[in-house]
């Protein structure tokens, strides 16, 4: 097992010292991330029906594994017949008929028999895949470049900008959401985006732990990339995305200013520019959350659609995105490595988010009563965990996951790749370039970057978090072009 490093990191200093403070940006921005993702994790495709008469055994986990503060979740199912009954009487039946619940007693915790309902699906294939291969493909995608000069939404070429300038602190997911809406209107504007932000000054410090080098730059954390169904591999990266301490600041000499009150009248008034052939700058100086771009309460697209036009993707030249960088997918290359996964098949990945988010209730008996219903009898060999829990909750998680299911390993991947002997590792292979052994500890945003690269690698990811909260997901997850975690 591999020892964490004796001395803490400043993110674990400064997340006490600053336990239960938010920021109001990053309220909103939350908001914004679940939005972005809900309704978008769908069932694989290709599934055949599981047998609505296959059970799950059985579970027990002694008392001592779990904290008193765990909360039990009970779900009960009535008889129709009990119905006919009066009030009161049906109320006793829905505490008493239950078909799926946790039994509690002063001795230890059962986790029930579940019944899988019958339109739950499986399955029919999963990942079988080298981790060799796959991250061989993966390495030639973020690799693959358009032809100098070749634009498919832009064919005559960007002679725009847009000046992003608020740098208020938040974490990655949301700077990355930002990106996305720049990006989408950028394309529409033909537009370059200038970006005043630095991962220093852009990533939050004191919420969410991300201490990033002075000299890092965007492209150690993610690769911007354009969808094409008809290439192999089907992203092409792309240089949209400059920051403005490495620009020449003349190539705004000469432009048309737009500088606008209102950030949806700049867009609009971008587009008239654009399509008579004036060049211009459109400086953006609001942080974008707070603009009229951004509607709360509404799913991200149709707070877009709702007040401005858009030319519409297609297959061959579909929306910007993002991929991981280079950096990152070497560094998830040598966790598998170390932790001797060579198969996709033989893991999977599970995320549970705790810390700044616990409406999802990720306590152990709710935690192994989800993993028992999603992996069921599957023959995986590794559960690879991403969580922000505390050492304790961490501690207690395993001991009852290996009471549990004995046959199989369960890693803490936070735990692992902080380990003394894993950094180690990383200093010999030289695969971080600005990111000192202090850094790549202190630097929580690239640290859970760098974990994220095991999610689309793996045979399949199972989820509680801020977007998707379910009690079983048989089979995993899948993304549809949107991030999960």
């Amino acid at each position: 097992m591999m020892e964490p490093l004796a001395t803490p990191s400043l993110f674990q200093d400064y997340q006490q010292e600053h336990r239960g403070r938010q920021q109001e940006e990053d309220d909103e921005d939350d908001d914004d991330d679940e939005e972005l993702t809900r309704g978008l994790i769908a069932s694989r495709s290709g599934a055949r029906q599981e047998s609505n008469s296959a059970e799950i055994p059985i579970l027990t986990v002694t008392q001592a594994t779990f904290s008193y503060n765990d909360r039990l979740q009970q779900s009960a199912a009535v008889n129709k017949h009990l119905l006919l009954f009066a009030g009161f009487l049906c109320l006793i039946s829905l505490l008493i008929l239950n078909h799926d619940f946790v039994y509690v007693s002063f001795s230890h915790i059962t986790i029930r028999n579940v019944t899988r309902p019958e339109e739950v699906l499986v399955p029919a294939n999963y990942k079988n895949s080298s981790i060799h291969d796959v991250i061989g493909e993966k390495r030639k995608s973020l690799q693959a470049k358009a032809a100098e000069g070749e634009d498919c939404f832009c064919p005559h070429g960007r002679s725009n900008w847009i000046h992003y300038t608020s740098c208020g602190g938040a974490g990655i997911k949301d700077r990355q959401n930002i990106l996305r809406n720049m990006m989408w209107y950028a394309d529409e504007l033909c537009a370059k985006i200038a970006l005043e932000c630095t991962p220093d000054n852009w990533l939050s410090k004191a919420n969410h732990g991300c201490y990033a080098p002075k000299n890092a730059t965007w492209d150690l954390y993610f690769t911007p990339v354009r969808m094409n169904a008809a290439l192999n591999p089907i992203e092409v990266k792309t240089d949209l995305i400059h920051l403005v301490k490495n620009l020449n600041t003349s190539v705004f000499h000469g432009l048309r200013t737009i500088h606008n009150a209102s950030a949806a009248e700049g867009y609009n008034e971008g587009r008239n520019l654009h399509s008579k052939g004036i060049p211009f700058v459109w400086e953006f100086d609001k942080p974008f959350w707070k603009t009229d771009l951004y509607t709360k309460g509404l799913p991200l697209r149709k707070k877009i659609s709702q007040s401005i036009n858009h030319r519409p993707y297609n297959e061959t030249c579909g929306k910007l995105d993002f991929d991981t960088s280079t950096e990152l997918l070497n560094v998830g290359e040598l966790m598998l490595e170390q932790l001797n996964i060579t198969n996709s098949r033989d893991f999977i990945t599970l995320h549970l988010r705790r810390g700044d988010y616990m409406k999802c209730p990720t306590d152990t008996a709710t935690v192994l009563n989800y993993v028992n219903c999603s992996m069921a009898n599957d023959d995986v060999k590794k559960i690879v965990v991403l969580t922000n829990g505390e050492e304790e909750y961490t501690k207690n998680l395993t001991e009852a996951f290996t009471s549990t299911f004995p046959t199989k390993e369960m890693i803490v991947l936070d735990q692992f790749i902080m380990s003394k002997s894993f950094i180690e590792k990383l200093n010999e292979s030289k695969l971080l370039s600005v990111h000192s052994e202090d850094d790549f500890l202190n630097d929580n945003c690239f640290r859970f970057s760098a974990e994220k690269v095991l999610v689309p690698l793996a045979r399949y990811h199972l989820e509680r978090g801020h977007t998707h909260c379910s009690n079983c997901d048989r089979g995993g997850l899948v993304m549809t072009g949107k991030p999960i975690i």
